[in-house]
């Protein structure tokens, strides 16, 4: 029943008919279930195991820097709001990390999270076909001069619906070249055909960019033809470079590259006067007076050199987990979940080079079935006799020189781009 309520828990903060569905709407459903789920989580006899990936060590510290960060703006109530929404985020996750403890829980938690997020694309369709279930309403865009949809929650901005709704998109391509039968490949086309029809809606450049990331990584990752894995890389790097190109060309006659450049030194001097603990949690704007969109730079500019640390040792561990099956037998076991969370991933990390999504619940989910992912196929290698098992999914603590020498790059390259471009 524990993990049931985990499921359900996930379901009022993806789906939130508390938000929208009559007869539940304004009611406190999110805090009810937490105090049900937290006396029933602690009381259930099972050993409680918070740190069993090394990812999971860099999310707590990356929620505690959530409520420090705030500290210095000695403004009490918000830092008790922001430690109220932070325990929601952290309760998702660490109660995903200690449920999901089989095979069975993994596979069923993960399409779950696929049918919500799918749900949530469906919604976001119907509201531009008229059919408002969740009363958001669309988005007129003055730059592009279209309407673009969106949701609700973490959906409320027409990028951040984009970027989301993305994680469907391998798990049906997965589904649908891992099956012979036309039924399940009928409702998985059907499906991915949604999902590209929202994408399309919300007319966001980034989540158009992000999907054709999601597609290169998949189907490198999908592939096992040596060759084919080559000439991937080659198309990856060449249009690499045509899309800087075009990107670069011309950008200081565009308003909109203008002012996220403008905004990016905003961030840099924001870290550079508050190196540890940032300006604090959503307070960018305070400062600026237009996002960044750059998840990369809010993380430095708002919760400071340790919380951009403690960020790219997410993306970095969460990438480590799925770098390899220990076996030929393990990889084709695990072969759709682990494409389609790798290049989900990829997508997050590149999409959020053009977008603010440090905060985004489903890329936590997310993480956390990453995690398991990786000690599933561990604990398998080690019945299977296997010991050569990477020490990164058994490190503990969260200094790491590589993650350090990344984040210090990241730095660098920030500043040099500024210096270049600015």
């Amino acid at each position: 029943m524990l993990f049931f309520g985990l499921l359900f828990f996930i379901f009022l903060i993806v789906i939130r008919p508390q938000d929208f569905v009559a007869g539940v709407k304004d009611t406190r459903l999110v805090f009810y279930t937490m105090g049900i789920l937290i006396p029933a989580w602690f009381l259930a006899p099972f050993e409680k195991k918070f740190f069993q990936s090394p990812q999971d060590r860099f999310v707590l510290m990356y929620y505690i820097w959530f409520v420090l960060s705030t500290l210095t703006l000695f403004w009490i109530s918000y830092t008790i709001d922001t430690f109220t929404e932070t325990l929601k985020l952290a309760l998702i996750y660490f109660f995903t990390v200690t449920i999901v403890d089989s095979e069975r829980r993994f596979k069923v938690a993960t399409w779950t999270m696929v049918v919500m997020v799918s749900w949530v694309a469906l919604m976001g369709v119907l509201q531009y076909y008229g059919t408002d279930w969740t009363g958001a309403g669309m988005m007129w865009a003055d730059d592009k001069e279209v309407w673009q949809i969106r949701g609700i929650g973490f959906f409320d901005n027409p990028n951040d619906l984009a970027y989301s709704v993305i994680l469907v998109v391998p798990f049906m391509l997965g589904l649908f070249f891992s099956t012979e039968s036309f039924a399940v490949r009928a409702g998985a086309f059907s499906v991915l055909y949604l999902i590209l029809y929202c994408v399309y809606l919300t007319h966001s450049r980034g989540g158009q960019l992000a999907l054709g990331v999601t597609l290169l990584t998949w189907t490198y990752l999908w592939l096992t033809d040596p060759v084919w894995k080559k000439r991937i890389r080659v198309v990856v790097i060449v249009g690499i470079i045509i899309i800087f190109s075009v990107q670069t060309g011309g950008y200081r006659d565009d308003e909109s590259a203008m002012g996220r450049i403008e905004a990016w030194v905003a961030g840099f001097a924001m870290m550079q006067s508050h190196p540890i603990l940032g300006v604090g949690k959503g307070q960018f704007l305070e400062y600026f007076q237009r996002d960044a969109h750059n998840s990369y730079v809010r993380a430095g500019a708002e919760l400071g050199i340790p919380g951009l640390y403690a960020f790219i040792g997410i993306l970095f561990f969460s990438f480590v987990s799925l770098r390899h099956a220990p076996s030929e037998a393990l990889h084709q076991k695990w072969r759709l979940y682990h494409s389609s969370l790798g290049s989900f991933l990829a997508s997050y990390a590149v999409g959020s080079i053009f977008s603010t999504r440090i905060y985004d619940a489903i890329f936590m989910v997310m993480v956390s079935l990453t995690g398991i992912l990786g000690r599933l196929m561990t604990q398998e290698a080690r019945e299977e006799g296997i010991e050569e098992l990477s020490v990164y999914l058994v490190e503990r603590g969260v200094w790491n020189k590589q993650v350090f020498g990344l984040t210090v790059a990241t730095i660098i390259i920030w500043k040099l781009f500024l210096v270049q471009v600015w």
